[in-house]
């Protein structure tokens, strides 16, 4: 059997096994079912709904009924072969003719096989009763396989109904093997068909020593009749069937059984173990919704192969979880499943696409839906509805409809659940977004499975850095044991980037894209999951090339210091002095050597070692200041004091903050000497602010407002 189910009924056998602990009824029916040659015609009823197994137990019936000591003819019919609604009668009793011969080649099998196949000519193909047709409206081709029992029919000098069922009964009763007759599906067909074969079996068929065993939803069959104005149907079908057996019902043990075969069978990996709390909500929504709203085999197998395509796809993507959910949504209410694919703003505020800006806040875009989202639970009972929504509300929290959604998760994407925009994206388009990097990609450059150079430029080449450095938060705790060579790539691939320099450039406050700051952030994530921190820090620290950044780390560890504070510090005091030293060295060497003046991170560089030791920046800027056009470098090293919303970077050169790092005075004097307007934008406003102490604007050197 392949991975996908496609619905076929068990055999019963070694290898398809029954799970559902059906075999003592089926061998109890298959007793019921074999008659003595000369009893009454039995009519017996398997009923129950479609996909719960009636056509399996048939199998084992078969079964039990083939392993008897004396087995009966088992003739089956399928009314799905039939040619046209108006010829399921002759259909049927030529079909008998056919299998009785097969099943038992004996003259007197082969005698009852020839009177089944004149009974059937009888039947007009335009009539459901029969009646006095003339011979020119039968269908000579219908009978035409039958070869010399075709004369027979030409012999016949009238219509002679009852006479030739009672040569057809005598026939049958000289086999003495009992017959059972099976017809599945009846459930299946249209209401015309359904009718005609309830006919049949009442008054063509019955003949001695014959059972019928029927198959069919008893509530699909009432309609059925009722569509055909029949008064009282079930007492219409009472006088037909003779004993109304309903499928047993599956117990929830069996039904769990099933599912944990499937689930194995998904993957040999723990499918739970990727994304925080997943094990849990699999489990409160396997017992609160998946049991109550997946109730037959049929529905189970739908529900898995779903999940099986899904899975194939994007495994590791989004939480196993949320894609087990969504598979029961489209296989129990496929309707809700294709609402959400066409309009995910209803469910979490956003669309897939960037066409068109949502303005209003999320939740009151979701409350707008709320009429359109009943509507589409109004088509299902009661007790399915409030499933759905509550399934809906654990898969998407803000509908809060769910009990158990916002468990142990600090971020949706994160925990990689279709709450999140893209991880919906993903689960429905089965493929990662543009822009976006999958948890598999990510988990590959931590632990070096990729080329990490390679992998960030191509990072920086689909604009996908902010993507990366969240999923890289995610997933810091993956880089214990490649600390360093995760960061140190980063550095190297982003620090003198031009992206990083637009951003720097660009950068209008807080809510602007900084690469410079989610660098910042990704490495102090890593550092206080590391479990070797002074380490770390000390091998990060001791490369020039990493100065900006490792400023920022001796000003995180500094605060942890401070009183009230209440993150444990990451390294000793000795070893923070020892940090002091080094990063002293190596920022008055990175700006001597003008290491980043490209990038605009010099005043950075420099307001750290400010930060470090006020004499080493004072020492360093004075013997710059001695030097030829020494005030222009000056300028240049301490023109980005700070930025806003209104124009970005700016420059603020007053007493208060900068008489204990240079003599003002001095300084003032020497940039009261350059030409300024020679110089570059952001030295003309360092020069500016350098003498009269106002606030200026790098990007085009217009003085601001002072707050």
């Amino acid at each position: 059997m392949g991975k996908y189910h496609n619905d076929q009924p068990i055999t019963g056998g070694q290898n398809d096994p029954d799970l559902l602990n059906r075999h003592g009824f089926s061998n109890h029916l298959s007793e019921v079912l074999v008659l003595k040659h000369d009893d009454d015609c039995l009519t017996v009823s398997l009923e129950g709904e479609w996909g719960y197994g009636k056509t399996s137990v048939i199998n084992l019936v078969k079964g039990a009924l083939n392993e008897k000591d004396v087995a009966p003819i088992i003739i089956e019919y399928n009314p799905w072969l039939a040619g046209k609604p108006e010829s399921l009668i002759q259909d049927f009793l030529l079909q008998f003719s056919s299998q009785l011969s097969i099943n038992d080649s004996s003259d007197i099998a082969l005698k009852a096989a020839k009177e089944l196949v004149a009974y059937s000519s009888l039947f007009s193909v335009a009539k459901l009763v029969p009646g006095a047709e003339p011979w020119a409206s039968i269908v000579e081709k219908v009978f035409s396989r039958f070869g010399n029992a075709t004369k027979k029919i030409a012999e016949l000098k009238k219509l002679d109904l009852l006479g030739k069922k009672k040569k057809v009964v005598e026939a049958i009763t000289k086999i003495k093997t009992p017959i059972v007759v099976i017809i599945d599906d009846i459930d299946r067909l249209t209401p015309s068909e359904t009718f005609q074969v309830l006919r049949l079996v009442k008054a063509v068929a019955d003949f001695s020593g014959t059972s019928f065993l029927l198959a069919f939803d008893a509530n699909y069959l009432v309609s059925v009749l009722n569509k055909n104005s029949i008064d009282n149907s079930s007492e219409y079908i009472n006088k037909i069937i003779q004993l109304r057996v309903p499928l047993p019902v599956i117990s929830e043990r069996s039904m769990n059984e099933l599912a944990n075969i499937e689930f194995d069978n998904l993957s040999e990996k723990k499918l739970t173990e990727l994304f925080e709390s997943d094990e849990e909500r699999l489990s409160w929504i396997y017992h609160c919704y998946f049991k109550h709203l997946i109730s037959s085999p049929r529905e189970l197998k739908r529900c898995f192969n779903h999940l099986r395509f899904v899975l194939e796809q994007v495994e590791g993507e989004v939480c196993f979880t949320d894609l087990f959910a969504l598979s029961i949504i489209a296989t129990k209410a496929n309707n809700v499943y294709e609402h959400i694919k066409s309009t995910p703003e209803a469910y979490i505020g956003k669309r897939f696409s960037n066409d068109g800006l949502m303005m209003d806040k999320q939740e009151d875009i979701i409350k707008s839906f709320d009429d359109e989202r009943s509507a589409l639970l109004k088509s299902f009972d009661k007790k399915d509805s409030k499933l759905i929504s509550g399934l809906l509300g654990e898969i998407f929290p803000a509908l809060n409809t769910g009990g158990f959604a916002h468990y142990g998760v600090t971020d949706s994407d994160a925990a990689g659940r279709v709450s999140a925009a893209q991880r919906l994206y993903i689960a429905f388009h089965y493929v990662t977004p543009q822009g976006f990097i999958s948890d598999q990609e990510i988990m590959q450059f931590i632990v070096g499975e990729v080329e990490r150079v390679e992998f960030l430029e191509n990072v920086l080449q689909d604009d996908a850095d902010e993507r990366f450095f969240e999923m890289m938060t995610h997933y810091s705790s993956h880089c214990k044991n490649f600390s360093f060579d995760v960061i140190q790539s980063i550095y190297d691939a982003f620090l003198k980037s031009e992206e990083l320099i637009k951003s720097l450039e660009d950068n209008y406050g807080f809510m602007s894209r900084d690469l410079y700051r989610q660098m910042n952030w990704l490495t102090n994530k890593i550092i206080s999951e590391s479990d070797s921190k002074f380490e770390l820090i000390k091998t990060i620290v001791e490369k020039i090339e990493n100065a900006p950044l490792s400023t920022d780390i001796l000003y995180k560890i500094r605060e942890q210091f401070k009183e009230n504070n209440l993150d444990e510090p990451w390294v000793t005091t000795e070893e923070l002095q020892e940090l002091e030293t080094i990063i002293q060295s190596i920022s008055i060497k990175a700006l001597k050597d003008r290491l980043f003046i490209e990038n605009h991170l010099e005043s950075h560089v420099f307001f750290g070692l400010r930060r470090s030791s006020k004499e080493k920046a004072r020492e360093l800027l004075t013997s710059i200041l001695q030097d030829e056009n020494g005030v222009i470098r000056v300028a240049e090293i301490i023109s980005n004091t700070g930025s806003d919303s209104s124009n970005g970077p700016y420059v603020e050169i007053t007493d208060s903050n900068f008489s204990d790092t240079i003599d003002l005075v001095a300084l003032r004097e020497k940039a009261k000497a350059v030409e300024i307007s020679h110089q570059k934008v952001s030295v003309q406003a360092a020069l500016n602010s350098i003498i009269d102490g106002n606030k200026y604007y790098l990007r085009d050197g217009v003085k601001g407002d002072s707050w």
